[in-house]
Protein backbone atom coordinates (compact mmCIF):
# COMPACT_ATOMS: atom_id res chain seq x y z
CA UNK A 1 0.00 0.00 0.00
CA UNK A 2 2.61 2.29 0.79
CA UNK A 3 4.29 1.76 -2.32
CA UNK A 4 1.85 2.47 -4.40
CA UNK A 5 0.67 5.51 -2.62
CA UNK A 6 4.41 6.61 -3.24
CA UNK A 7 4.04 5.46 -6.91
CA UNK A 8 0.84 7.82 -6.86
CA UNK A 9 2.31 11.10 -5.61
CA UNK A 10 5.23 10.29 -7.98
CA UNK A 11 3.05 10.53 -10.85
CA UNK A 12 1.38 12.91 -9.67
CA UNK A 13 4.93 15.25 -9.35
CA UNK A 14 5.67 14.16 -12.77
CA UNK A 15 2.35 15.20 -14.64
CA UNK A 16 2.66 18.71 -12.60
CA UNK A 17 6.17 19.26 -13.98
CA UNK A 18 5.27 18.31 -17.16
CA UNK A 19 2.25 20.45 -17.67
CA UNK A 20 4.04 23.61 -16.67
CA UNK A 21 7.34 22.88 -18.50
CA UNK A 22 5.60 22.70 -21.69
CA UNK A 23 3.39 25.67 -21.21
CA UNK A 24 6.17 27.80 -19.60
CA UNK A 25 6.23 30.06 -22.48
CA UNK A 26 2.90 30.58 -22.82
CA UNK A 27 2.51 33.15 -19.39
CA UNK A 28 3.26 36.35 -21.69
CA UNK A 29 0.79 35.57 -24.06
CA UNK A 30 -1.85 38.62 -24.86
CA UNK A 31 -5.59 39.08 -24.24
CA UNK A 32 -6.55 37.35 -27.83
CA UNK A 33 -9.85 37.47 -30.27
CA UNK A 34 -12.95 36.85 -27.49
CA UNK A 35 -10.35 37.37 -24.57
CA UNK A 36 -10.59 41.14 -25.11
CA UNK A 37 -14.62 40.71 -24.53
CA UNK A 38 -14.86 38.00 -22.00
CA UNK A 39 -12.18 39.64 -19.96
CA UNK A 40 -9.85 42.83 -20.68
CA UNK A 41 -13.12 44.69 -21.81
CA UNK A 42 -15.74 43.11 -19.57
CA UNK A 43 -16.45 45.52 -16.23
CA UNK A 44 -18.69 42.99 -14.41
CA UNK A 45 -16.11 40.23 -13.70
CA UNK A 46 -14.52 43.50 -11.79
CA UNK A 47 -16.95 43.36 -9.18
CA UNK A 48 -18.40 40.35 -7.07
CA UNK A 49 -21.48 42.38 -6.52
CA UNK A 50 -22.54 41.48 -9.98
CA UNK A 51 -21.86 37.56 -9.15
CA UNK A 52 -25.69 36.81 -9.82
CA UNK A 53 -25.38 38.20 -13.58
CA UNK A 54 -23.32 35.41 -14.47
CA UNK A 55 -26.39 33.02 -13.79
CA UNK A 56 -28.74 34.96 -16.16
CA UNK A 57 -29.33 35.08 -20.07
CA UNK A 58 -28.15 38.76 -20.41
CA UNK A 59 -25.21 38.22 -22.15
CA UNK A 60 -25.55 41.57 -24.17
CA UNK A 61 -24.52 43.00 -20.98
CA UNK A 62 -22.40 40.97 -19.51
CA UNK A 63 -20.14 40.07 -22.10
CA UNK A 64 -20.68 42.68 -24.57
CA UNK A 65 -20.09 45.46 -21.44
CA UNK A 66 -23.50 47.31 -22.46
CA UNK A 67 -23.11 47.47 -26.30
CA UNK A 68 -26.04 44.54 -26.54
CA UNK A 69 -23.74 42.02 -28.77
CA UNK A 70 -25.32 38.94 -28.52
CA UNK A 71 -23.73 35.59 -26.67
CA UNK A 72 -25.45 32.16 -27.29
CA UNK A 73 -23.43 30.60 -24.28
CA UNK A 74 -24.02 30.53 -20.90
CA UNK A 75 -21.13 29.64 -18.90
CA UNK A 76 -21.35 30.78 -15.45
CA UNK A 77 -18.61 28.71 -13.93
CA UNK A 78 -15.86 29.80 -16.88
CA UNK A 79 -16.81 33.70 -15.87
CA UNK A 80 -16.77 33.09 -12.34
CA UNK A 81 -13.50 31.98 -12.62
CA UNK A 82 -12.34 35.11 -14.63
CA UNK A 83 -13.36 36.93 -11.75
CA UNK A 84 -11.49 35.11 -9.30
CA UNK A 85 -8.54 35.97 -11.95
CA UNK A 86 -9.34 39.80 -11.63
CA UNK A 87 -9.55 39.66 -7.87
CA UNK A 88 -6.11 38.55 -7.66
CA UNK A 89 -4.34 40.37 -10.42
CA UNK A 90 -6.10 42.79 -12.39
CA UNK A 91 -5.67 42.69 -15.98
CA UNK A 92 -2.26 41.22 -15.30
CA UNK A 93 -2.68 38.68 -18.36
CA UNK A 94 0.17 36.59 -16.71
CA UNK A 95 -2.11 35.82 -14.01
CA UNK A 96 -5.16 34.49 -16.52
CA UNK A 97 -2.58 32.50 -18.56
CA UNK A 98 -1.21 31.13 -15.16
CA UNK A 99 -4.89 29.96 -14.32
CA UNK A 100 -5.13 28.13 -17.91
CA UNK A 101 -2.10 25.93 -17.07
CA UNK A 102 -3.58 25.81 -13.23
CA UNK A 103 -6.58 24.19 -14.59
CA UNK A 104 -5.23 22.26 -17.74
CA UNK A 105 -2.84 20.51 -15.34
CA UNK A 106 -5.83 19.43 -12.95
CA UNK A 107 -7.60 18.39 -15.68
CA UNK A 108 -4.63 15.97 -16.78
CA UNK A 109 -4.59 14.58 -12.61
CA UNK A 110 -8.15 14.30 -12.92
CA UNK A 111 -7.80 12.10 -15.68
CA UNK A 112 -5.16 10.05 -14.16
CA UNK A 113 -7.19 9.77 -11.14
CA UNK A 114 -10.15 7.86 -13.53
CA UNK A 115 -7.72 6.01 -14.97
CA UNK A 116 -6.29 4.27 -12.04
CA UNK A 117 -10.04 3.55 -10.93
CA UNK A 118 -10.53 1.81 -14.58
CA UNK A 119 -6.83 0.22 -14.11
CA UNK A 120 -5.85 -0.14 -10.96
CA UNK A 121 -2.72 0.28 -12.69
CA UNK A 122 -0.48 3.49 -11.47
CA UNK A 123 1.68 2.93 -14.52
CA UNK A 124 -1.13 2.77 -16.89
CA UNK A 125 -2.74 5.77 -15.72
CA UNK A 126 0.09 7.65 -15.81
CA UNK A 127 0.63 7.63 -19.15
CA UNK A 128 -3.06 8.91 -20.18
CA UNK A 129 -2.02 11.58 -17.74
CA UNK A 130 0.72 13.00 -19.54
CA UNK A 131 -0.12 12.17 -23.10
CA UNK A 132 -3.32 14.12 -22.15
CA UNK A 133 -1.03 17.10 -19.99
CA UNK A 134 1.42 16.92 -23.33
CA UNK A 135 -0.38 16.70 -26.53
CA UNK A 136 -0.31 20.12 -28.54
CA UNK A 137 -4.20 19.78 -29.66
CA UNK A 138 -4.57 21.40 -26.08
CA UNK A 139 -3.00 24.60 -26.89
CA UNK A 140 -6.64 26.06 -28.16
CA UNK A 141 -7.79 25.17 -24.78
CA UNK A 142 -4.58 26.48 -22.75
CA UNK A 143 -2.98 28.96 -24.47
CA UNK A 144 -6.22 30.71 -25.29
CA UNK A 145 -8.11 32.23 -22.47
CA UNK A 146 -11.31 32.21 -23.69
CA UNK A 147 -10.69 28.27 -24.14
CA UNK A 148 -10.94 27.65 -20.40
CA UNK A 149 -14.09 26.24 -20.56
CA UNK A 150 -12.99 23.14 -21.76
CA UNK A 151 -10.09 22.33 -18.97
CA UNK A 152 -13.14 22.73 -16.47
CA UNK A 153 -15.25 20.30 -18.04
CA UNK A 154 -12.55 18.02 -18.76
CA UNK A 155 -11.76 18.87 -14.61
CA UNK A 156 -14.88 18.16 -13.49
CA UNK A 157 -16.54 15.25 -15.60
CA UNK A 158 -13.58 12.92 -14.57
CA UNK A 159 -14.60 13.85 -10.90
CA UNK A 160 -18.26 13.36 -11.28
CA UNK A 161 -17.03 10.07 -12.88
CA UNK A 162 -14.79 8.99 -10.05
CA UNK A 163 -17.51 10.25 -6.93
CA UNK A 164 -20.43 7.90 -9.16
CA UNK A 165 -17.72 4.74 -9.58
CA UNK A 166 -16.63 5.32 -5.61
CA UNK A 167 -20.90 5.63 -4.59
CA UNK A 168 -21.71 2.24 -6.71
CA UNK A 169 -18.90 0.66 -4.67
CA UNK A 170 -19.44 2.02 -1.20
CA UNK A 171 -23.09 2.97 -1.63
CA UNK A 172 -22.25 6.23 0.97
CA UNK A 173 -25.01 9.40 -0.03
CA UNK A 174 -21.39 11.41 0.37
CA UNK A 175 -20.15 10.29 -2.44
CA UNK A 176 -22.98 10.90 -4.41
CA UNK A 177 -23.29 14.54 -3.33
CA UNK A 178 -20.10 15.16 -4.61
CA UNK A 179 -20.79 13.01 -8.06
CA UNK A 180 -23.65 15.83 -7.93
CA UNK A 181 -21.79 18.40 -7.17
CA UNK A 182 -19.09 17.71 -10.01
CA UNK A 183 -21.23 17.55 -12.33
CA UNK A 184 -23.17 20.93 -11.99
CA UNK A 185 -20.00 22.71 -11.99
CA UNK A 186 -19.14 21.32 -15.46
CA UNK A 187 -23.14 21.90 -17.02
CA UNK A 188 -22.37 25.30 -15.80
CA UNK A 189 -18.95 25.70 -18.37
CA UNK A 190 -19.78 23.92 -21.66
CA UNK A 191 -22.64 22.06 -23.11
CA UNK A 192 -21.07 18.95 -23.76
CA UNK A 193 -21.42 18.01 -20.62
CA UNK A 194 -24.63 16.63 -21.57
CA UNK A 195 -22.98 13.32 -22.70
CA UNK A 196 -21.79 12.39 -19.37
CA UNK A 197 -25.16 10.35 -18.36
CA UNK A 198 -24.53 8.39 -21.71
CA UNK A 199 -20.94 7.80 -20.56
CA UNK A 200 -21.79 6.52 -17.37
CA UNK A 201 -24.38 4.05 -19.09
CA UNK A 202 -21.55 3.09 -21.28
CA UNK A 203 -19.21 2.10 -18.37
CA UNK A 204 -21.80 0.10 -16.72
CA UNK A 205 -22.24 -1.67 -20.01
CA UNK A 206 -18.84 -2.16 -21.00
CA UNK A 207 -17.27 -2.98 -17.25
CA UNK A 208 -20.27 -5.28 -16.78
CA UNK A 209 -21.41 -3.02 -13.71
CA UNK A 210 -25.03 -3.58 -12.48
CA UNK A 211 -27.01 -0.87 -13.43
CA UNK A 212 -29.78 0.67 -10.76
CA UNK A 213 -31.69 3.19 -11.43
CA UNK A 214 -32.04 4.53 -8.48
CA UNK A 215 -28.29 5.08 -8.29
CA UNK A 216 -28.34 6.57 -11.86
CA UNK A 217 -31.72 9.03 -11.40
CA UNK A 218 -29.30 11.96 -9.18
CA UNK A 219 -27.35 12.91 -12.49
CA UNK A 220 -29.90 12.21 -15.03
CA UNK A 221 -32.38 14.63 -13.11
CA UNK A 222 -29.31 17.33 -13.19
CA UNK A 223 -29.21 16.88 -16.64
CA UNK A 224 -33.12 17.33 -17.43
CA UNK A 225 -33.36 20.27 -15.44
CA UNK A 226 -30.96 21.69 -17.02
CA UNK A 227 -32.27 20.83 -20.89
CA UNK A 228 -35.40 22.62 -19.22
CA UNK A 229 -33.70 25.72 -18.29
CA UNK A 230 -32.21 25.72 -21.51
CA UNK A 231 -35.47 25.79 -23.26
CA UNK A 232 -37.04 27.64 -20.96
CA UNK A 233 -35.65 30.73 -19.23
CA UNK A 234 -32.77 30.48 -21.42
CA UNK A 235 -34.67 30.10 -24.55
CA UNK A 236 -32.98 32.85 -26.36
CA UNK A 237 -29.29 31.51 -25.67
CA UNK A 238 -30.63 28.97 -28.65
CA UNK A 239 -32.13 30.74 -31.03
CA UNK A 240 -29.38 31.49 -33.77
CA UNK A 241 -30.35 29.92 -36.67
CA UNK A 242 -27.99 28.07 -39.61
CA UNK A 243 -28.25 27.73 -43.40
CA UNK A 244 -27.59 24.02 -43.50
CA UNK A 245 -30.18 21.22 -42.73
CA UNK A 246 -28.72 17.86 -41.13
CA UNK A 247 -28.52 15.71 -44.30
CA UNK A 248 -26.09 18.22 -45.45
CA UNK A 249 -24.13 18.87 -42.16
CA UNK A 250 -23.41 14.34 -42.00
CA UNK A 251 -20.34 14.34 -44.57
CA UNK A 252 -18.57 17.36 -42.67
CA UNK A 253 -18.96 15.19 -39.16
CA UNK A 254 -17.14 12.46 -41.24
CA UNK A 255 -14.20 14.42 -42.30
CA UNK A 256 -13.82 16.00 -39.13
CA UNK A 257 -13.55 11.99 -37.65
CA UNK A 258 -10.64 11.94 -40.31
CA UNK A 259 -9.06 14.67 -39.41
CA UNK A 260 -9.28 14.64 -35.32
CA UNK A 261 -7.54 10.81 -36.16
CA UNK A 262 -4.89 12.65 -38.03
CA UNK A 263 -4.58 15.38 -35.45
CA UNK A 264 -4.67 12.72 -32.23
CA UNK A 265 -1.65 10.76 -34.20
CA UNK A 266 0.37 13.76 -35.93
CA UNK A 267 -0.71 17.16 -34.67
CA UNK A 268 0.98 19.37 -37.15
CA UNK A 269 -0.88 22.67 -38.76
CA UNK A 270 -2.87 22.85 -35.77
CA UNK A 271 -4.67 26.47 -36.26
CA UNK A 272 -7.40 27.73 -35.19
CA UNK A 273 -10.44 28.13 -37.95
CA UNK A 274 -11.69 25.23 -39.63
CA UNK A 275 -15.20 27.26 -41.01
CA UNK A 276 -18.45 25.83 -41.65
CA UNK A 277 -18.37 24.49 -45.12
CA UNK A 278 -20.51 21.73 -46.15
CA UNK A 279 -19.26 18.23 -47.72
CA UNK A 280 -20.59 15.69 -50.63
CA UNK A 281 -21.19 12.28 -49.41
CA UNK A 282 -18.75 11.21 -51.98
CA UNK A 283 -15.70 13.26 -50.90
CA UNK A 284 -12.93 10.94 -50.51
CA UNK A 285 -12.20 12.14 -46.75
CA UNK A 286 -15.87 11.84 -45.95
CA UNK A 287 -15.59 8.32 -47.26
CA UNK A 288 -12.73 7.95 -45.47
CA UNK A 289 -13.75 8.96 -42.19
CA UNK A 290 -16.94 6.59 -42.67
CA UNK A 291 -14.82 3.71 -43.17
CA UNK A 292 -12.62 3.99 -40.21
CA UNK A 293 -15.51 4.33 -37.93
CA UNK A 294 -17.53 1.71 -39.34
CA UNK A 295 -14.58 -0.54 -39.19
CA UNK A 296 -13.29 0.36 -35.70
CA UNK A 297 -16.51 0.42 -34.06
CA UNK A 298 -17.31 -3.29 -35.65
CA UNK A 299 -14.12 -4.49 -34.16
CA UNK A 300 -14.60 -3.03 -30.62
CA UNK A 301 -17.95 -4.98 -30.50
CA UNK A 302 -16.86 -8.21 -31.72
CA UNK A 303 -14.16 -7.97 -29.24
CA UNK A 304 -15.99 -6.43 -26.26
CA UNK A 305 -17.11 -9.90 -24.54
CA UNK A 306 -13.19 -10.79 -24.19
CA UNK A 307 -11.11 -10.83 -20.88
CA UNK A 308 -9.36 -7.33 -20.60
CA UNK A 309 -10.64 -6.03 -24.17
CA UNK A 310 -13.55 -4.00 -21.74
CA UNK A 311 -11.62 -1.03 -21.34
CA UNK A 312 -10.88 -0.62 -25.55
CA UNK A 313 -14.66 -0.86 -25.78
CA UNK A 314 -15.23 1.70 -23.27
CA UNK A 315 -12.40 4.15 -24.33
CA UNK A 316 -13.27 4.15 -28.42
CA UNK A 317 -17.27 4.53 -27.59
CA UNK A 318 -16.13 7.19 -25.06
CA UNK A 319 -14.19 9.22 -28.60
CA UNK A 320 -17.40 8.67 -30.62
CA UNK A 321 -19.82 9.88 -27.70
CA UNK A 322 -17.86 12.71 -26.51
CA UNK A 323 -17.57 13.85 -29.96
CA UNK A 324 -21.32 14.05 -30.44
CA UNK A 325 -22.03 17.15 -28.82
CA UNK A 326 -19.15 18.91 -31.05
CA UNK A 327 -20.01 17.71 -33.80
CA UNK A 328 -21.88 19.86 -35.86
CA UNK A 329 -24.71 17.15 -36.35
CA UNK A 330 -26.69 20.03 -34.18
CA UNK A 331 -25.50 23.48 -35.61
CA UNK A 332 -22.68 24.77 -34.91
CA UNK A 333 -20.29 27.54 -35.85
CA UNK A 334 -17.68 25.13 -37.38
CA UNK A 335 -17.65 21.26 -38.66
CA UNK A 336 -14.96 20.70 -36.33
CA UNK A 337 -12.04 22.45 -33.82
CA UNK A 338 -9.11 21.20 -32.00
CA UNK A 339 -10.79 22.31 -29.09
CA UNK A 340 -13.63 20.30 -29.51
CA UNK A 341 -11.52 17.27 -28.81
CA UNK A 342 -10.59 17.49 -25.68
CA UNK A 343 -12.43 15.69 -23.57
CA UNK A 344 -13.26 13.28 -26.20
CA UNK A 345 -9.20 12.60 -27.23
CA UNK A 346 -9.15 10.74 -22.92
CA UNK A 347 -10.54 7.65 -24.98
CA UNK A 348 -7.63 7.52 -27.19
CA UNK A 349 -5.19 8.26 -24.77
CA UNK A 350 -6.54 5.80 -22.46
CA UNK A 351 -6.12 2.88 -25.08
CA UNK A 352 -2.74 4.25 -26.17
CA UNK A 353 -1.57 3.81 -22.33
CA UNK A 354 -3.45 0.30 -22.37
CA UNK A 355 -1.45 -0.43 -25.73
CA UNK A 356 2.12 0.36 -23.85
CA UNK A 357 1.33 -1.71 -20.85
CA UNK A 358 0.71 -4.42 -22.71
CA UNK A 359 4.10 -4.17 -24.43
CA UNK A 360 5.86 -3.37 -20.91
CA UNK A 361 4.24 -6.42 -19.25
CA UNK A 362 5.85 -8.91 -21.89
CA UNK A 363 9.00 -9.35 -20.38
CA UNK A 364 11.18 -9.05 -23.35
CA UNK A 365 9.79 -5.99 -25.14
CA UNK A 366 10.02 -3.63 -21.64
CA UNK A 367 12.37 -1.27 -22.29
CA UNK A 368 11.13 -1.41 -25.89
CA UNK A 369 7.60 -0.26 -24.73
CA UNK A 370 9.71 2.35 -22.58
CA UNK A 371 10.87 3.97 -25.19
CA UNK A 372 8.16 4.07 -27.48
CA UNK A 373 5.82 5.39 -24.48
CA UNK A 374 8.69 8.30 -23.99
CA UNK A 375 8.93 9.35 -27.52
CA UNK A 376 5.60 10.43 -28.34
CA UNK A 377 5.16 12.36 -24.89
CA UNK A 378 8.66 14.15 -25.43
CA UNK A 379 7.64 14.65 -29.38
CA UNK A 380 4.04 16.40 -28.08
CA UNK A 381 5.86 18.21 -25.61
CA UNK A 382 7.99 19.83 -27.81
CA UNK A 383 5.48 20.54 -30.19
CA UNK A 384 2.95 21.99 -27.56
CA UNK A 385 5.90 24.38 -26.69
CA UNK A 386 6.26 25.68 -29.94
CA UNK A 387 2.71 25.60 -30.68
CA UNK A 388 2.52 28.38 -28.01
CA UNK A 389 3.99 31.03 -29.96
CA UNK A 390 0.91 30.72 -32.28
CA UNK A 391 -0.82 31.82 -29.55
CA UNK A 392 1.73 34.78 -28.69
CA UNK A 393 0.03 37.82 -29.87
CA UNK A 394 -2.84 38.74 -31.78
CA UNK A 395 -0.72 39.68 -35.04
CA UNK A 396 0.88 36.03 -34.89
CA UNK A 397 -2.88 34.53 -34.90
CA UNK A 398 -4.26 35.79 -37.21
CA UNK A 399 -1.04 35.77 -39.57
CA UNK A 400 -0.78 31.62 -39.01
CA UNK A 401 -4.32 31.38 -39.34
CA UNK A 402 -4.67 32.50 -42.55
CA UNK A 403 -1.91 30.52 -43.72
CA UNK A 404 -4.40 27.34 -43.08
CA UNK A 405 -7.67 29.35 -43.76
CA UNK A 406 -6.65 32.04 -46.64
CA UNK A 407 -10.85 32.76 -47.08
CA UNK A 408 -11.86 33.42 -43.28
CA UNK A 409 -13.34 36.79 -43.83
CA UNK A 410 -13.74 37.37 -39.98
CA UNK A 411 -9.76 36.79 -39.29
CA UNK A 412 -8.70 38.69 -42.41
CA UNK A 413 -11.36 41.72 -40.68
CA UNK A 414 -9.46 40.49 -36.93
CA UNK A 415 -6.48 41.44 -38.45
CA UNK A 416 -6.88 44.61 -40.47
CA UNK A 417 -8.40 46.18 -37.20
CA UNK A 418 -5.19 44.80 -35.41
CA UNK A 419 -2.56 46.37 -37.97
CA UNK A 420 -5.52 48.95 -37.42
CA UNK A 421 -4.93 49.96 -33.89
CA UNK A 422 -1.26 49.63 -34.14
CA UNK A 423 -1.34 52.26 -36.70
CA UNK A 424 0.05 50.19 -39.55
CA UNK A 425 -2.75 51.62 -42.05
CA UNK A 426 -0.65 49.80 -45.06
CA UNK A 427 -1.16 46.63 -43.89
CA UNK A 428 -4.14 47.17 -42.67
CA UNK A 429 -5.56 47.78 -46.05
Amino acid sequence: MLRKRTNIIISTVLIILLGFMVYSNSLNGEFLWDDNVLVRDNTYIRDWSNLPRMFTPDAGAKFGVGIGKKYNFFRPSQMITYMMDYSLWKLDVRGYHLSNVVFHVFAALAVFWLAILFYDNWLMALLAGLLFVAHPARTEVVSYISGRADSLTALFLPLCFIFYIKYLRAERFSFLLLACASYILPLLSRENSLILPLLLILYHYSFKVRFKFKQFLPIASLSLIYIVLRCTLLKSLLSETFPTTFIQRVPGFFVALLNYTRLLMAPFNLHMEYGNGTFAFNDQRAIAGAVILFFVLAYVFSVRKKEGYGIIFFSVLWFVLALLPSSNLYPLNAYMAEHWLYIPSIGIFLIAAKGFILLYERRPFQVLSIVLAALPIGFYSILTFKQNAYWRDSISLYRLTLKHSADSARVHFNLGNQYHNQGKTTEAS
